[in-house]
């Protein structure tokens, strides 16, 4: 039987995980979870899993940083939002990684990649994955928003920014803070251009995922997005979108 420990920062990734290891229940046992670095080592020290779900992006500190900390090496399954050009290393350097959002078929290939490498036994050079994937994610493009104001573009970086709502002919960005800012440019031209992080939950609605605090259902399968901005708005998913949110999101 192996001991699981979840470690990762987006409560929909989270729930996931626990709602598709109970279908392992008799092989893996979740014994704890935690959504950001400093608190999975303290109890990871003390339970002492065998297998982590860990997502490198974590608020206080990168998972290979967390790795680096603990007194002994649990196997890993990564939880990622890399794309596909980085997806080489992960093969090459860990057990198996789920790109965010996965599917039950795909965690299923997981757990049989971990049954396989727990009986091997092997070391991993998780030093060497996390070197690769710097030199990799070097060539990404954007990591902000351009917004243009009048005579001037301001850049707001993408992990600021908790949603955007459109209003009229014009659409609002919201960041963690409670700040706004207005652009003119449609929520349609947002949808194209933004990372896999922001998903549209309505007509009105952009959303980044990494915000949503709480979900509650609703009527008619809709869902109740709380966010973890200063003001925790609340946002419920549109009619024609609803179902899509529920998949990617895993609930």
């Amino acid at each position: 039987m192996y001991k699981a420990f979840i470690t990762e920062d987006e409560y929909p990734a989270r729930l996931r995980v626990k709602k598709l290891l109970s279908a392992y229940s008799d092989e893996i046992e979740l014994v704890g979870e935690s959504d950001n670095g400093k608190g999975a080592i303290e109890q990871i020290e003390q339970l002492r899993p065998d297998v982590l779900f860990l997502d490198i992006h974590l608020p206080d500190m990168t998972g290979f940083e967390m790795l680096a900390k603990l007194t002994y090496q649990p196997l890993v399954i990564f939880t990622t939002a890399y794309e596909a050009y980085a997806i080489k290393a992960f093969e090459t350097y860990s057990i198996d990684y789920l790109v965010k959002p996965f599917d039950a078929q795909r965690f299923k290939k997981a757990i049989e990649k971990l049954r396989k490498f727990g009986q091997q036994k092997k070391t991993i050079d998780y030093k060497k994955l996390e070197a690769l994937l710097v030199e990799k994610t070097k060539k990404t493009v954007s990591t902000s928003l351009p917004i243009k104001m009048k005579d001037r573009i301001l850049l707001v970086e993408y992990t600021d920014i908790c949603f955007l709502k459109a209003e009229d002919k014009y659409v609002q960005i919201f960041t963690e803070s409670g700040k706004s800012y207005l652009s003119d440019q449609s929520l349609g031209h947002f949808e194209k251009s933004l990372p896999d992080l922001f998903i549209r939950v309505h007509r009105s609605y952009i959303i980044n995922r990494t915000f949503i605090g709480e979900i509650r259902k609703y009527f008619k399968g809709k869902l109740i997005l709380i966010m973890k901005d200063k003001g925790g708005t609340s946002i419920t998913t549109g009619s024609t979108y609803s179902a899509g949110v529920r998949r990617l999101l895993g609930v």
